[in-house]
C-alpha cells in the first residue's frame, strides 16, 4: 500500500484536523531566485482540543 494512503487512513480514522499555517501558504523554500515554495509542514489535532482552545494557532 502507498504510504501517503495509510498516513491519510489513519489520520481519518483518528478524526484528527488539521490546523493551518497563519499566514504563510508555505514552510519550504529551495531558496532559488525563482523558489520552489513547498508546505512540508502539517499539524493535526482533534476537535476536541478545538473545543477547548478555539483560538488555538500555527505560526510560522
Amino acid at each position: 500500500a502507498n504510504d501517503i494512503f495509510i498516513f491519510n487512513e489513519v489520520i481519518g480514522h483518528l478524526g484528527l484536523l488539521e490546523l493551518p499555517i497563519k499566514g504563510r501558504s508555505y514552510t519550504w523554500s529551495n531558496m532559488q531566485d525563482n523558489p520552489l515554495l513547498e508546505q512540508l509542514d502539517s499539524f493535526f489535532t482533534s476537535a476536541n482540543w478545538i473545543t477547548c482552545y478555539p483560538s488555538t494557532q500555527v505560526l510560522p
